[in-house]
């Protein structure tokens, strides 16, 4: 009943963050008179109609699940934008539970907590989660709810799974497989999922060298290789996409990791659109060439910590789900960073957030020290959700995404100027 209610008062300090995106309007000229507003939303509930939405590649992907989602909402309410924005939000809301959920399972495979400090844990992971403005643009922005549906099921699926190690049940196997696919239907980053399961077992002592091991993830490799020749093909309608060399594209993924970390960690200037820094054909600046010493530095400092499994777990986490958006291989997305590739990925940072205030928490309890912590903690926390309630409110409508795009690309444009000139 304690962890119900507490659940309850979690989910309504989510509300309050968000409530602001239910008085949103669509973003038309930004996707979604593209991505909402098309023949299959309207197209209504007779077999032809779903069978293209289970067909077609739209845009540039393919998600299924998604345009049921769409189909399903303008059945009942028609283009009514308040209805969208409130679907985006119960979906967040699912995917925040399902995240103490998953923390909870995860760290009772571990072993290495008390039942309180566990719930603890899962309960700070989820609450960070739940306002971080991070996650704002695939909660305010409808066209975005496939991150949403996506994570949803892709939790589901990993939660499945640490069932299936408890009991190794083959209705807990199937189901997480069939979650799985689900997943994929509604947005291509959920060909991780395999990545995850692996970091599971490992996390949970499983021995890794056992062949059967190997064998029960056979399938979901081969779906997540016949799921990503799926992305490739739908990707080709998508428009062109920014080319640069194998070199270059090395060193801005680098880039890329740590403005995804770094923006976890200290959430600060976040936006609609992150320009690559350069076009195709510019030479890059030698200030992007600190970034893979930085990850060098980074991957040591790791391996050197490799004994940690909650460090080692967190740091995968965090780098497994972000594989698909460091644009080591070109895709039709023309900005190098986007906030809503995130929504997954940044669970692996809030966990250690929450894993070392726990800890800090049993080491001086009681002390001036942790009160100067959790101090900071709530201010932390206060400044997340703040930031959050602020950011939803400029996705209020399609003017006020132009006015800030154009702001940022001539702040770009002075910047770049007074580079050329300094060089």
């Amino acid at each position: 009943m304690k962890e119900r209610i507490t659940y309850c008062l979690l989910l309504i300090v989510c509300v309050l963050a968000y409530f602001k995106v239910l008085q949103a309007d669509f973003l038309y000229y930004w996707d979604d008179q593209v991505i909402v507003m098309n023949q299959y939303t309207v197209g209504g509930w007779n077999w032809n109609n779903l069978w293209h939405i289970c067909t077609d590649f739209h845009a540039g992907q393919y998600a299924p699940v998604m345009e049921m989602n769409f189909l399903i909402l303008y059945t009942f309410f028609g283009y009514d934008p308040f209805w969208f924005h409130l679907a985006n939000l119960c979906w967040h809301l699912g995917c925040v539970c399902l995240v103490g959920l998953f923390v909870v399972r995860l760290l009772k495979i571990h072993g290495c907590f008390s039942n309180r400090d566990i719930h603890l844990i899962a309960f700070l992971t989820a609450l960070i989660f739940s306002i971080h403005p991070f996650n704002v643009e695939a909660v305010a922005w409808v066209s975005a709810v496939k991150i949403l549906i996506y994570s949803f099921f892709y939790l589901l699926a990993a939660i499945c799974y640490l069932r299936y190690i408890r009991t190794m049940a083959k209705k807990d196997y199937l189901l997480t497989l069939f979650l799985f696919i689900v997943s994929f239907l509604a947005k291509e980053q959920a060909v991780t999922l395999p990545f995850l399961l692996i970091l599971i077992d490992w996390f949970g002592h499983r021995n890794l060298r056992e062949e059967n091991l190997w064998v029960e993830k056979l399938p979901f490799f081969v779906l997540s290789l016949f799921f990503g020749i799926i992305t490739i093909l739908s990707q080709q309608g998508g428009g062109d996409a920014p080319v640069y060399p194998f070199v270059q594209r090395m060193i801005l993924a680098c880039y890329t990791l740590f403005e995804y970390l770094t923006k976890s960690l200290f959430p600060i200037g976040l936006n609609y659109l992150y320009p690559f820094p350069i076009l195709p054909g510019e030479s890059l600046p030698i200030r992007f060439w600190i970034y893979p010493f930085l990850v060098i530095c980074l991957v040591s400092w790791l391996w050197v910590n490799r004994k940690n499994r909650l460090l080692l777990f967190g740091a995968c986490f965090f780098f497994i789900h972000l594989l698909v958006a460091l644009n080591i291989i070109s895709t039709s997305r023309q900005a190098i960073v986007a906030d809503r590739y995130s929504y997954i990925s940044n669970i692996g940072i809030v966990f250690l957030m929450a894993v070392i205030l726990v800890w800090l928490k049993s080491k001086w309890e009681n002390t001036y020290k942790w009160k100067g912590i959790l101090a900071a903690f709530l201010i932390y926390s206060f400044y997340l959700g703040g930031y959050t309630h602020i950011y939803s409110t400029r996705w209020e409508n399609t003017e006020k995404v132009k006015l800030h795009i154009n702001e940022l690309l001539k702040e770009r444009e002075m910047t770049d100027k007074k580079q050329a000139q300094s060089e």
